[in-house]
């Protein structure tokens, strides 16, 4: 019947939804306001919310892992028969992949069991000191999961610092700063950055391009220290 006077307009039709309360997925009743120059009329029938989407965006204007909400979601309605009454409207998440700051450089690689080198690292952990060769030389941070392990001058790069490292040579990969050594910090006293690139044997496969001596090497830091 409701659709029957549905044609019957001449001019427009407005629906006004007077109860207040609703579940998700549960039909209920609403108070339809049917109003043109002919006639006034008012019926009851039954709709169905229909719960919004999120959708997420990144932005690199965001600090990595921050999140904005940029637009509130609405939830929808629709007629138990299955026509949209209103449209829902999608809440909006921008989520940060931007870094904290931007570096340039040089990097190296060395090897666990290089001389004089007993394989644990310099940094302390929160699971107690890491042997790069008997725990490899990766690192699972509890935010960014699995990455390198590299070694850096730790005035300028302190422990757990998180770093994506493109050497040009390699896959570009986020690293974490566990180890230090001399050459890192001479380097760095001569203000320029060297990141040592940790691998378990100093014949490992890949070690050789580890180097890259250019001083163009890019390092985008998303977090300072544990």
């Amino acid at each position: 019947m409701i659709f029957s006077k549905f044609l019957m307009m001449k001019r427009f039709f407005a629906f006004l939804f007077l109860t207040s309360t609703s579940f998700a997925g549960i039909a209920f009743s609403r108070t339809i306001i049917v109003s043109n120059d002919s006639f006034d009329k008012s019926s009851t029938l039954s709709v169905v919310p229909i719960s919004y989407d999120v959708e997420t965006r990144y932005s690199d204007d965001l600090l990595y892992g921050e999140e904005k909400v940029v637009q509130e979601g609405i939830d929808g309605y629709a007629l138990e028969s299955g026509t949209v009454v209103v449209e829902p409207t999608n809440k909006i998440i921008e989520v940060g992949r931007g870094p904290i700051s931007i570096s340039y450089g040089s990097t190296t690689g060395y090897g666990a069991n290089c001389v004089g080198c007993s394989g644990n690292v310099a940094c302390s952990t929160e699971y107690g000191t890491h042997n790069l060769i008997r725990d490899g030389v990766y690192y699972n941070d509890s935010k960014y999961g699995k990455v390198r392990i590299v070694a850096a001058d730790n005035s300028k790069f302190s422990c757990g610092t998180i770093i994506e490292v493109d050497n040009g040579i390699m896959d570009p990969f986020m690293a974490i700063v566990m180890d230090t050594g001399g050459a890192m910090r001479d380097a760095w006293s001569s203000g320029n950055v060297l990141i040592d690139i940790a691998f378990s044997y100093e014949n490992s496969d890949g070690i050789n391009n580890a180097t890259n001596r250019s001083g163009n090497v890019k390092f985008k830091v998303y977090r300072n220290g544990w």
